[in-house]
């Protein structure tokens, strides 16, 4: 059994030896010439070496085999791992020097997991091995590119790569799997030691003899952890998905989006999920932070599906699902910021089929709801037993989850849920998700007269009210998570808008939705005090017209935008006099409509209410 400190002294191991190996790396890139010049997709400001996963390696095997001895670890359960992780390393070593393209690249990794997948452990999902050997490979070579593809921005493999590590090294050291709980400490020591010289701006970068391999073993420790716990086969099966997360998205994200915007999957774009929060408004460091945020998130689900027993990792399912799924698709939706989908011309015959499944038909919609309406219903369930349910509960509430889910979908196509569009969803959406909720939970009740659905009329309710929570969360959920981008984000312009009325409101909702990611809404400025220190739309009012100057010590901003119509002159020329001797922009908001039909007064403008 492996002691504290034997799990100390792994990842110190690992971080001191990758620490030490660092700067040879870095030396061997640029004396033979293995560096990454400055380009588009990685705008670093010279020639960088791309050795640094040799030195990331280095730590990962000094350190398993140190303590993998000292431990008295099994012999097969370490040193075959290393191997086929230098395996891949050379793969993509020779991918950094001659640049492989991408089938020949593939048919090397292909090679070498086919070995593993054969050897090595197994995901056991599937009835007939060989099913499971297949299934594995698939898994192996999906994780090993998907962790390289996200490779593209200074610290952000490393950081994925050590949350990942660290939730499977927790996972294994709960169960007491020794051999899985050493080699991912090993890993994140090694990354740890390598973000050292990779924080922005990065000396060195991993290269793709860093990611291949660090992928590789990921995805094995995933399988391995996948076999820990209390987990039931659903569970079991999130397991490596929770591990990889934020590769997996981003891999799903990007390919899903060429795909439907007529691109080549293999060339290399600026779509990844760093380059889409990027263009939010976020630092490079901060998008990184972001993902790297995600994944923790995601690696804490993954050791609670662990911990608690099978029946109930069931039931955690959806919400997870319902999370993840939304940031995948508020990340896809990105791909259409500047031309719709129905506007985009000349598809090729899968572009035009997702698109039309995928946004016409509202398929994903559709699929997410499934997930939606299971969070409902298991929720209400674990609210009206406070989350005391037995496994005949469970069995009992999966047998009717079907007919549930497919009640719930009726009663939102019915309630018109689907007409709506997710960017622009506002408060009339409200009513028909009132609509929809109670309908379902009407039509669930009477259905389980009939139908073999368990749920009492206090379930009901709950279910009713968290349907129509569920419904708001995620159709706003684009919103939240572009207001929350918007606060991570580091703008060169910050503004305010004067007037904090109808017309103030207007430029809100269209100054949030076209200022770009360079700018930044502070709040408004009103004289009616009564809205001072209120929130208006979600935006402060800071003060009035006559405390301008103590507001823009307290709170700086460059640029003021009028959309009150009742300014008096005097204020007009107060404002003009402040922005000059300040130095900042002013401009005018206005919401009009202007007569095209009669050329003599076309150019007058017909003010709305």
């Amino acid at each position: 059994m492996t002691t504290g400190f034997e799990i100390l002294l792994t990842p110190l191991t690992a971080f001191i030896v990758a620490v030490a190996m660092m700067p040879v790396a870095k030396a061997a890139g640029v004396r033979f010439g293995i560096v990454a010049q400055p380009s588009s997709d990685r705008p670093h400001a010279k020639p960088t070496a791309l050795l640094g996963g040799l030195a990331v390696m280095a730590g990962l095997i000094a350190a398993i085999g140190f303590v993998g001895v000292l431990s008295g670890l099994p012999y097969h359960s370490l040193p075959w791992l290393a191997g086929f992780a230098v395996a891949m390393c050379l793969v993509g070593l020779l991918d950094d020097i001659v640049d492989l393209r991408p089938r020949h690249k593939l048919i090397l990794e292909v090679t070498a997991i086919f070995i593993l997948g054969g050897w090595g452990p197994q995901l056991d999902i599937l009835p007939y091995q060989p099913l499971n050997i297949a299934l594995t490979i698939f898994w192996l070579i999906t994780a090993t590119n998907a962790f390289n593809l996200i490779d593209g921005t200074d610290g952000l493999a490393a950081g994925v790569g050590i949350v990942a590590a660290l939730s499977i090294a927790i996972v294994a050291g709960l169960h007491q799997h020794a051999g899985t709980m050493v080699v991912g400490l090993a890993l994140a020591g090694a990354l740890a030691g390598f973000m050292v010289f990779n924080f922005p701006p990065a000396s060195i970068f991993m290269g793709d003899e860093g990611a291949l391999a660090v992928g590789l073993v990921l995805g094995v420790l995933s399988i391995q952890a996948s076999h820990h716990g209390e987990g039931s086969l659903p569970a079991r099966l999130a397991m490596p998905l929770l591990a990889l997360m934020v590769p997996l998205l981003d891999t799903v994200t990007v390919t899903v989006t060429r795909l439907a915007t007529g691109n080549p999957i293999s060339k290399r774009g600026l779509d990844h999920s760093h380059h889409r929060l990027t263009r939010l408004g976020m630092s490079s460091w901060s998008a990184a932070a972001t993902l790297i945020g995600l994944q923790a998130i995601a690696g804490g689900c993954a050791i609670a599906l662990t911990v608690v027993p099978g029946y109930d990792a069931v039931l955690l399912l959806p919400f997870m699902a319902l999370f993840f799924a939304l940031v995948a698709l508020f990340l896809m939706d990105r791909s259409f910021d500047g031309e719709s989908p129905g506007q985009i011309e000349d598809l090729p015959a899968i572009a035009r089929v997702i698109l039309s499944f995928g946004y016409k038909r509202r398929l994903v919609e559709l699929v997410l709801d499934v997930a939606l309406v299971a969070a409902a219903y298991f929720g209400a369930m674990m609210l009206r037993f406070d989350f005391d349910l037995s496994i005949v509960q469970v069995d009992q509430m999966l047998i009717g989850l079907p007919w549930v889910v497919m009640i719930g979908c009726g009663a939102f196509l019915v309630a018109g849920v689907y007409r709506g569009i997710w960017r622009y969803t506002g408060l009339a959406e409200g009513v028909r998700f009132v609509l929809a909720a109670v309908i379902a939970g009407l039509a669930v009740k009477l259905a389980s007269a009939i139908l073999p659905i368990t749920i009492s009329r206090a379930a009901v309710v709950v279910f009713v009210i968290l349907l129509f929570n569920f419904l708001v969360a995620t159709r706003w959920s684009f919103h939240v998570f572009q207001r929350l981008g918007r606060f991570l984000a580091h703008s060169a312009r910050r503004l305010v808008i004067v007037g904090a009325d109808a017309r103030g409101a207007a430029a809100v909702e269209h100054l949030h939705s076209t200022i770009g990611a360079g700018a930044e809404l502070l709040g408004l400025l009103d004289d009616d005090s009564f809205k001072h220190g209120k929130l208006f739309h979600g935006y402060p009012v800071l003060g009035s017209l006559d405390s301008l100057g103590e507001i823009m010590a307290r709170t700086p901003f460059d640029e003021i935008v009028v959309a009150q119509e009742t300014l008096s002159a005097p204020q007009l020329a107060a404002l003009e006099s402040f922005t000059l001797s300040h130095r900042i922009t002013l401009r005018r908001f206005w919401l009009g409509v202007t007569d095209m039909s009669a050329p003599a007064i076309s150019d007058r403008r017909l003010t709305t209410a």
